[in-house]
């Protein structure tokens, strides 16, 4: 277990362009310290090269600007990129902080497609916002597929 004394210099190390695995120990210590960490991750950016400690190991913190990478963003975004006729998105982390999702997407443009060609569109579709999602789970669909699916 840290102590407070070692805790102040990984985060003053962590502000300099402290290492991932600087990273890793700091968050650790989060565990012990929770209130000496909240400040250094208050002073994260998403521009900068030592964003938040959380956003460094792929989760979305509340300060990385999560608005713009909610559930509803990425299913607007999938239906009118792809045409979908239905999408589904699901933010599947426990906390609800955007770095996890589950998507259903049912589109033409998937026809005669295997089903890696589909996950590739996906991806292409999401490709700005896929470096900053921890987790993606995701089922593609033709329109005849999802009609039948829905039957059963």
């Amino acid at each position: 277990m840290a102590s407070a004394k070692s805790l102040d210099r990984w985060k003053a190390r962590l502000l300099e362009g402290g290492s991932t695995a600087l990273t890793y120990a700091l968050v650790r210590a989060e565990v012990s310290f929770p209130a000496e960490v909240a400040p250094v991750r208050q002073q994260g950016s998403v521009a900068g090269a030592r964003a938040g400690v959380v956003s460094l190991l792929g989760c979305r913190s509340s300060w990385t600007a999560a608005m713009e990478l909610s559930a509803e963003y990425l299913r607007e975004k999938l239906q009118r990129d792809l045409e979908a006729e239905h999408v589904e998105v699901e933010d599947t982390t426990l906390n609800r902080c955007s770095c996890s999702f589950r998507v259903l997407v049912v589109s033409a443009k998937f026809e005669g497609k295997p089903l890696l060609q589909r996950h590739r569109l996906v991806n292409a579709c999401l490709a700005e916002e896929l470096p900053h999602i921890h987790a993606f789970e995701q089922k593609t669909l033709t329109p005849d597929q999802w009609a039948r699916e829905r039957q059963k």
